[in-house]
């Protein structure tokens, strides 16, 4: 048998001895009309200038090309001087997919090219296959008119 504590003991026996209420008279016990009180000072009234963001960094030049390339600010003089960390994490992400985009667009864009040039290259029947023949034919032809005096050293 497992021993029990003191703590667990007492609890144990506090749940058994108290008498229960049932779940009608604690429904009954509620008050559903009252509403909270709201606090007397917002969170953003108490702190007031650069201290309003906890996670506050100065941004760089860099990071002030991001915010108002992914659209926080219309002007890089309009960035105060101390930005919350989660707006510049989020204009860096913004921008990122941006690029990623552009980088997505770029390559939808040269497959599209690549098929549309080789399209044309079948009509014209200039094919990589054909290259490569004549390229072989040409060399054919400059090894059957060179001497063949490697041959004669033996």
């Amino acid at each position: 048998m497992s021993r029990l504590t003191s703590a667990a003991f007492r609890s144990l026996v506090r749940g058994v001895c108290t008498p229960r209420t049932s779940a009608r008279s604690t429904l009954y016990s509620r008050s559903y009309s009252e509403t909270p009180a709201k606090p007397s000072v917002t969170k953003n009234e108490a702190y007031s200038g650069h201290h309003l963001y906890r996670n506050e960094k100065k941004p760089t030049d860099f990071d002030k090309k991001v915010l108002v390339w992914s659209g926080r600010f219309k002007k890089q003089e309009e960035i105060p001087e101390y930005v919350s960390w989660e707006a510049i994490a989020g204009a860096r992400s913004n921008f990122r997919i941006k690029i990623c985009m552009a980088m997505i667009f770029g390559t939808v864009l040269g497959c599209i090219l690549m098929v549309r040039s080789g399209k044309k290259a079948l009509q014209e029947e200039n094919t990589l296959i054909q290259r490569n023949l004549e390229k072989k034919a040409k060399w054919r032809e400059e090894a059957a008119e060179q001497p063949t005096s490697s041959l004669k050293s033996h």
